[in-house]
């Protein structure tokens, strides 16, 4: 198998494990290889607590990925919260020997702007469980189920607790490229909202597509092939 040319770390939403970008390899093709980032508290880290804090997860994060890049340029992708962490890990990567080749977020606000939507992780369970499904991306059945939320929602709960509670004026660096992404009918991060991430860098391109919060993953193909044209790192 040959060497790939570019390793993009994706950092999942909320609540979500690393599986979700599986099925981005394909798309992509063996010039990128995707490496999705597994967070504490699911899938096979299930056991370990969820962490409610994004500065302290890149402080967990920066040197396991720095690692794995294994010498290759490589991009940071995150959507939603994810978005966020990536962010972070962006400034703390800046200047070390491998700084990312780019850094790419998707469907969240910047963490210098207060947010327009109310914050869900304080809320009781049944209030932060029709925030979620006003979200969408969660099967209904799922959020009715009294077990599965029993299982599910305290790692949801602090993952929104660190999205919701992240503020950092930081800008990045000259030569860090940064690609911000969002959703036309997004409720969570309007396209007024993802146009304020032209704040954050020197080098910053924005770009809306069609779709609701999980764009990302309903318009994969059209987001990859944007990045991939678009992206400084391809």
């Amino acid at each position: 198998m040959s060497r790939p040319r570019v390793r993009l770390f994706c950092i999942p939403h909320g609540g979500a494990g690393g599986s979700v970008f599986r099925p981005w390899q394909r798309l992509l093709g063996p010039g990128t290889e995707v490496v999705p980032v597994q967070l504490p508290g699911r899938e096979v880290r299930m056991t370990e607590p969820a962490e409610t804090s994004v500065v302290r997860l890149a402080q967990r994060l920066a040197g396991p990925l720095a690692r794995r890049a294994e010498g290759l340029p490589y991009v940071l992708f995150g959507h939603s919260m994810g978005a966020l962490l990536a962010y972070e890990l962006g400034l703390a990567l800046q200047d070390s020997a491998r700084p990312p080749a780019a850094l790419v977020v998707s469907g969240s606000v910047p963490p210098h702007i207060p947010r327009s939507t109310p914050a869900l992780h304080p809320l009781p369970d049944p209030e932060f469980a029709a925030g979620l499904r006003e979200l969408g991306g969660i099967p209904p059945e799922l959020l009715a189920d009294e077990e599965w939320c029993a299982l599910f929602l305290p790692a949801l709960r602090a993952d929104f607790e660190a999205a919701e509670t992240y503020r950092t004026p930081a800008v990045l660096r000259p030569g860090i490229p940064l690609i911000a992404l969002g959703g036309a009918a997004d409720p969570a991060a309007t396209p007024a909202e993802v146009e304020r991430w032209r704040d954050l860098g020197t080098d910053v391109t924005v770009r809306v597509f069609p779709g609701d919060h999980f764009f990302v993953f309903a318009s994969a193909a059209q987001v990859l092939a944007f990045l991939t044209t678009e992206g400084p790192a391809w």
